[in-house]
């Protein structure tokens, strides 16, 4: 059974002394006068919450090493690490303590042991308690179990025996059974399974007792703090005569050190010494010198108090005794005590490792300050409210606090499921003031401001920075904090983009207009084209986002189509203005867009060409052999500006392509007037040498035909005019094709064929 507890007086932990620590008369703090014989106890207050065990455990404990000369009440499970005594006294322990009672069966019954269970599976050896050697005027106690876990029992002589295939435990009773008793019911009734809770009901006047002397010395009379002085191995200290003294120390005050010599007064009935421990989980404990001048007689382990008030491992070590008792109620206590411990021993689970020395029943006679001023309580929860849907939500916020004032640390973790902390006892007339720390961020959320609400006391402007609420406690009065605070989830959006250039390059970035809920927003968002996600972008919940894309310039030898918009984790919504919309959630989730663009590479128009043949007729024996004959072209291409020209030149019976046109191009021939040979006549064929480019074989889908028809010379005329000409013409052929492959506009060429097409790239 496992009982560690976080400390209960959390809600302001130390926002204010409890009534537990309070002021106390100085009569009040002459500690034995005060307090009953042998009890841990408040000042003036009767009871001992430790019921008078020599070792209290709240929860489980495993115990080995040297025995316990006195008592052990565990309220878990008890297990043993080999043949273990509790006893009432081997000579180092004064024998005249009184044992712990316990009802069973209405009768008050002196306990030696108790615990919840015995773990004898999980034991090894023998749990012996009592033992026939001691004095036959010392008491004997019971060994009582909450629970049975034996499978079988014996009577041994004087010894009881309880057992299991592993282990075994065994009583020395005060009243042992005759052998010819009923020894199962004797078992029953002197063993159990018993009602053993009583021996734990008072951890919870231990844990106030643990949080009053963390409060110590506030304002008390009669309690002075004081400190250590010197170096190691061995410290000096000084103690208030006649005064509760409160020592503070953390593991490294003690680090080194192996004793502590007293300069002046020394722990006794009249001087106190409280030695509270913090800072750490680990305190080797020194020697004090003087303690134990010989045998039973350790001087100053009843005035002599170890105060541990947090939750946790504790581990408690010394190369030497232990003078005083050890109060750790929420503790899980690991003993490495070298030496025995002088006094008692309280923990939330105790660990008694093999090797681990004697603990001797001296019990704390001195007293904790009670404090008898009015008080109140205070106690504070949280209350978280969500808006939205999160992935994940903080568990606990903190909160700052000010008592009368002054800033106290550290703040308070406030758990979020409306746990409260408290409620803590406060002198009334505290003024306390509160402040939240802002909350973590939670991705897609915003937090709202905080909304405080008190009942019990009536709140007063804040004063300290950061404060937010504040507020007086009065006499009796139950005062509950409440804070409650909204998360509100936002609206939130990626961008990410891919594009597809067709190797004709592309942007680095592309740039969008974007709206939320019809408002243009400014900056443009600016996305990386390599896939980079923009964002998240936080927006208001559920607004419709709207993203329009300013297309980036088209490529050479292409053009960007229209963007492709996607949406993960966003609904589609309708365009405003003529881009993509899309409606957030709130909170955690992100409407992931996903824009991809593509290059769709021009596409090169359909090419033709024409062509053109030179046909001669009638008398063309006027003709010179070899003669060229010339002429131009013109073209005119939809779409292009101005128009197209060149000359051709081409012989009788040949022809000439010129070709590199768009499909669909007007192309018009024409012969000049001045051709070699005699008087003709021309004629082109289509008529007007107009052709229309079209696909294929320009010889065979734009051909003009170009037909001289030439006239009988007279008699009387000289033929050197036809040798004439015919040499003019042939004198024109290259630079007339020259000059026409220069001009072209389309960037064509033309080549002359006699008796072929010879095709011209224009």
């Amino acid at each position: 059974m496992q009982t560690t507890r976080s400390r209960s007086r959390g809600p302001v932990a130390a926002v204010v002394a409890t009534a537990l620590a309070v002021p106390a008369v100085a009569a009040a703090l002459t500690l034995g006068a005060a307090a009953p014989s042998a009890a841990i106890s408040f000042c003036g207050v009767p009871g001992d919450p430790t019921q008078g065990f020599t070792v209290l455990v709240e929860g489980d404990a495993s115990v080995g090493g040297s025995e316990i000369e006195g008592t052990l009440g565990v309220g878990g499970s008890l297990s043993w690490l080999s043949t273990f005594d509790v006893r009432h006294s081997t000579g180092l322990t004064p024998p005249d303590y009184d044992l712990p009672m316990l009802e069973v069966g209405g009768t008050d019954q002196p306990v030696r042991v108790s615990a919840g269970a015995y773990d004898l599976a999980g034991s090894q050896g023998i749990l012996q308690v009592g033992s026939g050697a001691d004095d036959p005027a010392w008491p004997r106690g019971e060994m009582f179990a909450g629970a049975q876990t034996w499978t079988s029992f014996t009577l041994q002589g004087q010894e009881v025996f309880v057992s299991d295939a592993t282990s075994q435990a065994r009583v020395v009773p005060p009243n042992p059974p005759a052998p010819a008793d009923d020894l199962a019911a004797w078992v029953a009734a002197n063993i159990g399974p018993v009602d053993v809770s009583p021996v734990t009901s008072g951890f919870p006047t231990l844990d106030a007792m643990a949080d009053a002397v963390a409060d110590l010395p506030g304002a008390n009379a009669g309690v002075s703090a004081v400190t250590l002085t010197g170096t190691a191995p061995e410290k000096q200290l000084e103690l208030v005569a006649g005064d509760l003294n409160v020592l503070s120390v953390t593991p490294e005050q003690l680090d080194g050190v192996t004793a502590l010599n007293f300069t002046g007064a020394v722990p006794s009935s009249t001087t106190g010494l409280v030695v509270r421990m913090s800072g750490g989980t680990e305190f080797s404990v020194p020697r004090f010198n003087g303690a134990n001048d010989s045998g039973t007689n350790n001087l100053f382990a009843p005035w002599v108090l170890w105060s541990y008030d947090e939750s946790g491992p504790l581990t408690i070590s010394s190369q030497d005794r232990i003078t005083g008792t050890i109060l750790a109620p929420r503790s899980d206590v690991t003993m490495e005590n070298a030496s025995p411990l002088e006094g008692q021993l309280v923990a939330s689970t105790l660990t008694k490792p093999l090797g681990s020395g004697e603990v001797h029943h001296y019990a704390y006679e001195g007293c904790v300050p009670d404090d008898a001023t009015p008080t109140g309580t205070v106690q504070l929860s949280k209350v978280l409210v969500v808006d939205g849907t999160f992935d994940t939500l903080p568990h606990n916020v903190f909160v700052q606090y000010w008592v009368d004032g002054v800033r106290q640390l550290p703040d308070l973790s406030v758990e979020t499921d409306g746990t409260v902390l408290g409620p803590a006892t406060v002198p009334s007339g505290t003024e306390v003031e509160l402040g939240e720390v802002t909350p973590a961020p939670v991705p897609g959320g915003v937090w709202q401001a905080p909304v405080w609400a008190v009942t019990g006391a009536a709140t007063i402007p804040p004063t300290q920075p950061g404060a937010q609420v504040a507020f007086v406690v009065a006499p009796d009065a139950e005062v509950a904090v409440s804070l409650t605070d909204t998360l509100v989830g936002q609206g939130r959006f990626t961008v990410a983009k891919s594009v597809d250039d067709a190797g004709l390059g592309a942007p680095s970035t592309v740039s969008f207009q974007w709206w939320v809920d019809g408002v243009q927003q400014s900056p443009d968002l600016v996305v990386a084209t390599d896939g980079t996600v923009l964002g998240p972008v936080d927006v208001a919940p559920d607004s419709v986002v709207e993203l329009v894309e300013v297309l980036p310039p088209d490529p050479v030898g292409g053009s960007w189509t229209a963007p492709i918009f996607t949406v993960a984790g966003g609904a589609t919504a309708t365009p405003e203005h003529g881009g993509f919309a899309f409606a957030v959630g709130r909170g955690s989730a992100v409407s992931a867009v996903q824009v991809a663009n593509v290059v769709e590479p021009d596409v090169a128009p359909a090419q033709g060409g024409f062509a053109v043949r030179k046909v001669v007729a009638g008398a063309t024996g006027t003709v010179p052999a070899g003669a060229v004959f010339t002429g131009t072209w013109s073209c005119d291409a939809a779409g292009a500006t101005g128009a197209t020209s060149g000359a051709w030149s081409v012989r009788a019976g040949g022809t000439v392509v010129v070709e590199g046109f768009p499909v669909g191009t007007v192309c018009t021939v024409a012969e000049g007037a001045d051709q070699p040979g005699g008087a003709f006549t021309s004629a082109l064929s289509p008529a007007g040498g107009r052709v229309v480019v079209a696909a294929g074989d320009p010889v065979t889908t734009g051909l003009v035909t170009v037909t001289n028809t030439y006239t009988a010379v007279p008699p009387d005329v000289s033929p050197d005019d036809g040798a004439e000409l015919a040499a003019t013409g042939a004198d024109g052929v290259g630079s007339t094709a020259v000059g026409a492959a220069l001009v072209l506009l389309l960037g064509a060429t033309m080549m002359l064929a006699a008796h072929r097409a010879r095709r011209v790239p224009r």
